[in-house]
């Protein structure tokens, strides 16, 4: 939703009159012998000069002439300065300078160093006392961010910057205040002094000086205008409302104040967005997505977030448009009505009148608050952001890791079941998630002047925690164990497997190992392990690692996973084996990418508890990779985890469902059990369970060894609209039902199985998230043996060997040993893979072996394997 542009910076007021200084300024003309004077000269020369504005206020600083400041100082007469003009302020530049032997001396606070008089044309006189930190600093006093003084501004206006895309000389966290500049140009103060009587001509301004340290003025500005021109409006939102067609800004400025950034938005929220079958999942809403989705009209709108006096004029450039768009703020805020001076347009102010409230999120269910990811925008479109949480989202890796998340291009908040914030009155639009077993919901509220408490409720529709399933991430980074927890309960996620790693120099989470659960609470566990990697022989996920030595090193290899340098010292299979002697679980991460040579060495070893897999189709080559180790016998269920590793990604947006044995509490070490076992399924929605002659996911029967005739029931539930379930059998689809955009799809059928193997369920959908994954889920399989034999396919062998043999080429050639012996040991846990799948192509396969030469040629016979 946020597509931030930095705006134009401010111009001069259109309400202000420099004064010409220049015959004024009296010093420093000689630089003083006094150390003391000789420094006061070195800041005063340092001052800006020539046409200046501070905080939008225009002012004609000396410019080339040795003096640069008016001085005064008690004793002298002081300076006048003719004017002949009405203003309603006098904004002045100014400094009280103490001198070193005054500072200990000088009494405090309220102490009157100078004065402005104010002569009248009609002979009437006003006097204004210069006061130690009400007008001007006090060596004494300490100061604020925005200034010293409780009546003046420092010189520089904080500008504003786009957070997410900072100037490229800012780092990510100082932006994250949100103004460019980081050293401001502390001295002269800007102070706005205020004229009694407006409506009299002032003859002059004379400045006197009533203290032995100097009070020097650097500029002057004859403001006109109803307001103070330093006291801003609150920050808000503004819509240019265009009639017939919505606004697509090219560029804003605003004289006296700071246009914050611009947000792109979808527009004005309409009853389409309230009934979007879109809501709550990680795809983009209003349109149907493809795996290379076409461009499509931009509909939406640029909304401009503004602070500035009211007196301050905004400037907007409309895309095809010739000329700007001038409006005033204080009309727009105060009356909510700015009609452009020129053209046709009008500046409304969004959630001007807001107020702090009670927010309770209630589970219809229980009747208790929960926990939910939240979005709530307001009648323009704009995001609005619960206290404490961040309107602009940085979803840059590893940049922003707050309890936030953009997902589907919306952005959200993960809060508690109840919580304080403001809240602008009027019409507001919500949107609640909880995960895949609450309806989401979206509706509109309408916030009352001096409403306190909000209360609103979300509906679970399914409980599969009551039938003993459990969900979880095994793939997530860089949060902390809270967020994540926080994060989980939001998104209805029992198990986080916060995984500490290694990027080059970055280690992350590595202080939030403990080597046993870290947080139990509310149907909740988040444990700490480690994701182990190598840039060339692969992932590994070393979850539930007891004790409090984890897997080290966590990486090797080099870049991009290791350090520039850092040599292979152990293989991915030498790592699961170490987790399992230490109680852990192995899960090989977003198989079978970011290298997959040596998935056949674990798997093969039966190291590999699950993969997780991303995309769910069968033409998806995730899942054609899984489906070459199930076809050749070896046992691996299915895993869901995202790899978060940025605020764009949602927790648990893909998971994994693992049913607990009956007999168990929910503890972690039952949740690993269910996953060893098998006992699991993975998606990004739909919620699915298959049973073969009652049979359930994971188990294995035992047939006669001329196979039968088995009786298979599958059903997937969805929020979001389905396409299609399908029964596999060795890979190959023997059943399916298709029905489009259906909630619920189910196959009640008799599937002949004729060899060893397995059968799984699968199903999928049009909507698509980023990267070409489609709405879908995956059962893990359940086994067939039939008679005594095997489960083999000669192709998926050979292309298990060909990864095998390629891994040791790379050790014995490109790999940078951690020593000799190092080398000798990895190779060897290939060499045993290598062996294991020659035999097995002798043997099952149908093929010899000609030595030295590398090759495995096939018998000319008919062999009998399960690849469809």
């Amino acid at each position: 939703m946020n597509k931030n542009r930095s705006p134009q910076k401010p111009e001069f007021g259109a309400r202000c009159k420099p004064v010409d200084l220049n015959k004024f300024v009296n010093w420093p003309k000689h630089v003083s012998v006094k150390p003391e004077w000789k420094d006061l000269a070195a800041k005063v020369l340092k001052y800006p000069v020539g046409r200046q504005r501070s905080w939008g206020i225009p002012f004609q600083m000396v410019k080339g002439a040795k003096a640069k400041v008016i001085l005064v100082r008690a004793g002298d007469p002081g300076v006048e300065i003719p004017l002949n003009l009405e203003a309603s302020y006098l904004c002045l530049l100014h400094a009280w300078e103490q001198l070193p032997a005054d500072i200990e001396a000088t009494p405090r606070e309220g102490l009157v160093v100078a004065e402005y008089v104010l002569h009248y044309t009609d002979g009437a006189e006003y006097v204004h006392p210069v006061r130690g930190r009400f007008e001007v600093l006090m060596a004494e006093s300490p100061g604020g961010h925005l200034g010293p003084a409780f009546q003046a501004m420092f010189f520089s206006m904080p500008i504003g910057m786009d957070p997410v895309h900072p100037r490229a000389d800012f780092k990510w966290g100082l932006a994250q205040t949100g103004v460019e500049r980081t050293e401001q140009i502390t001295t002269p103060l800007v102070y706005a002094m205020r004229n009694p009587s407006p409506e009299k001509k002032i003859k002059s301004l004379k400045i006197r000086g009533l203290h032995n340290s100097p009070f020097v003025v650097a500029g002057l500005t004859l403001y006109q205008g109803a307001s103070h021109p330093l006291q801003h409006l609150p920050r808000r939102m503004y819509r240019v409302h265009m009639k017939g067609r919505p606004a697509k800004i090219e560029n804003a400025k605003i004289d006296l104040g700071n246009i914050v950034r611009i947000e792109h938005t979808p527009g004005p929220v309409n009853k389409k967005w309230l009934a979007s079958p879109y809501a709550g999942g990680s795809f983009f809403e209003d349109a149907p997505p493809r795996l290379k989705p076409k461009k499509t009209a931009d509909n939406g709108e640029d909304l401009l977030e503004i602070v500035g006096a009211p007196d301050a004029t905004v400037s907007v450039k409309l895309a095809g448009q010739k000329g700007s768009l001038e409006f005033s703020l204080g009309e727009a805020f105060l009356q909510n009505k700015s009609v452009a001076r020129a053209g046709s347009g009008r500046l409304e102010v969004l959630g001007k009148a807001r107020q702090w409230m009670k927010v309770n999120i209630i589970d219809s269910a229980t009747g208790k608050p929960t926990p939910v990811r939240l979005h709530i925008r307001g009648a323009g479109g704009e995001y609005i952001a619960p206290y404490g949480h961040h309107t602009v989202i940085n979803g840059n890796w590893f940049e922003d890791y707050g309890a936030d998340v953009i997902a589907g291009g919306r952005n959200y908040a993960y809060v508690q079941g109840q919580f304080t914030t403001d809240l602008p009155i009027g019409d507001l639009y919500v949107e609640l998630n909880k995960g895949f077993e609450y309806e989401p919901t979206r509706q509109q509220v309408t916030i009352r002047p001096g409403q306190r408490e909000l209360t609103l409720t979300i509906n679970r529709c399914k409980d599969l925690r009551r039938d003993g399933w459990v969900t979880a991430d095994t793939h997530v980074h860089f949060i902390s164990p809270h967020t994540a927890w926080l994060e989980a309960q939001c998104e209805g996620v029992n198990v986080v497997n916060l995984l500490a790693s290694q990027w080059g120099r970055l280690f992350t989470n590595v202080g939030d190992y403990l080597g046993r659960v870290g947080i139990v609470e509310d149907d909740t566990i988040v444990y700490v392990g480690t994701e182990n990697r190598n840039h060339m022989l692969g992932h590994m996920s070393m979850l539930g690692t007891q004790g409090i030595l984890p897997v080290y090193p966590m990486c090797c290899g080099g870049p991009k996973e290791a350090y520039v340098g850092d040599p292979d010292y152990m293989a991915l299979t030498e790592w699961a084996m170490e987790n399992r002697s230490k109680g852990g679980l192995v899960i090989r991460p977003h198989f079978p990418y970011c290298g997959f040579t040596e998935d056949p060495v674990s798997i093969l070893k039966n190291l590999v508890d699950a993969v997780e897999i991303q995309k769910f189709r069968g033409e998806d080559f995730p899942v054609q990779e899984w489906y070459r180790y199930l076809n050749c016998g070896y046992k691996v269920a299915v895993a869901g985890g995202t790899d978060k590793m940025r605020a764009g990604c949602a927790l648990g947006w893909l998971r994994t469902y693992a049913l607990l044995d009956p007999n168990e509490p929910f503890t972690y070490e039952a949740w690993a059990r269910a996953v060893r076992a098998g006992r699991t399924f993975a998606t990004n929605g739909p919620l699915m369970n298959l049973t073969v002659e009652g049979k359930g996911i994971g188990e294995t029967i035992q047939l006669p060894a001329e196979g039968a005739d088995l009786e298979v029931q599958a059903r997937a539930d969805s929020f979001w609209p389905m396409e299609k379930i399908e029964i596999v059998y060795n890979g190959k689809v023997v059943a399916a039902e298709q029905s489009k955009d259906a909630k619920a799809l189910t196959i009640h059928t008799k599937v002949r199985i004729s060899t060893t193997g397995w059968l799984a369920a699968r199903c999928s959908g049009r909507l698509g998230f980023p990267g070409g994954v489609r709405l879908g889920a995956h059962t893990s399989p359940i086994y067939m043996i039939c008679g005594n034999k095997m489960a083999f396919d000669t192709p998926a062998a050979e292309h298990m060997l060909a990864l095998v043999e390629g891994g040791i080429e790379y050790l014995q050639t490109l790999s940078t040993a951690f020593d000799e012996s190092s080398r000798k040991r990895m190779i060897g846990v290939y060499q045993e893979a290598q062996r294991e799948l020659k035999r097995r192509l002798s043997t099952e396969g149908g093929y010899s072996h000609h030595p030295g030469s590398g090759s495995y040629h096939r018998h000319e016979k008919a062999l009998d394997h399960s690849h469809p």
